[in-house]
């Protein structure tokens, strides 16, 4: 379960060697193309759906001079897939919410094991901050402002993310419905004893949306800045002790 600012992307591209043909993969393709897999059979099947269909053709066409370039056609398909998946898994397929993921797919969700990754929220909300506004292009929002329209739920600025709160990722009904879940301060080990678990040999941990940034995440909080994430992230923060 992809949750977000937390290695999600890196730790799929680790999985993304042991794909099956059928097995469904959402969102990081380019990730994974970076590790030598290509898309499978299910995501170019998945671009028969006629939107992804429409915005697959559309997207190539932006970039005309690039179409022969494979990562051009791999971030095309990988924008294009996840419209087959918007109407059951929400806006963002590859951050669906467990309660979404077990309606769709109940054998899956009683038969696999589950996983996902936390991250101290404070830290959590600096990364998807700097994130968020560096994809955007959107330098002018400070900190406290993104907060504060995360609280409002004011998504009426391109940078400010629908999916920001990971609880619902991997919790139905405000309890932990995966079978593990692993800690990001801890990223590493908890990734070995995953995939020790099944049975499967891992490369090393690449960093595919890593953002530098300066200093410890402490510097961008005052005690507004602070109260905010202590509310929008209550739950995840009680759940697993985090502290500022």
């Amino acid at each position: 379960m992809h949750c977000r600012k937390a290695a999600g992307s890196s730790i799929a591209a680790c999985l993304a060697p042991f794909l099956g043909p059928e097995d469904l993969h959402l969102g990081t393709w380019p990730e994974a193309f970076e590790q030598g897999v290509v898309p499978n059979r299910r995501s170019r099947r998945d671009l028969l759906h006629p939107m992804a269909a429409a915005s697959f053709a559309c997207r190539l066409l932006r970039r005309p001079g690039h179409l022969g370039d494979p990562k051009c056609r791999i971030e095309a398909l990988n924008g294009a897939q996840r419209l087959k998946y918007r109407k059951a898994l929400g806006r963002s397929p590859e951050h669906a919410h467990a309660a979404d993921v077990r309606a769709l797919f109940p054998k899956a969700w009683r038969d696999y094991f589950k996983f996902c990754f936390v991250r101290n929220p404070f830290d959590r909300a600096v990364s998807d901050y700097v994130w968020r506004t560096r994809k955007t292009g959107n330098a002018d929002m400070t900190f406290s402002d993104f907060l504060c329209r995360l609280e409002r739920r004011d998504f009426s600025n391109k940078t400010i993310p629908r999916h920001f709160d990971n609880w619902p990722i991997y919790t139905i009904d405000g309890r932990i419905e995966v079978d593990y879940v692993g800690r990001f301060e801890r990223l590493g080990n908890d990734l070995d004893e995953i995939f020790a678990r099944l049975g499967l040999q891992h490369s090393p941990l690449a960093h595919a949306k890593g953002m530098q940034r300066t200093g410890s995440y402490h510097d961008w909080y005052g005690e507004d800045e602070r109260g905010l994430v202590e509310r929008l992230f209550a739950s995840e923060i009680r759940q697993f002790g985090y502290s500022f």
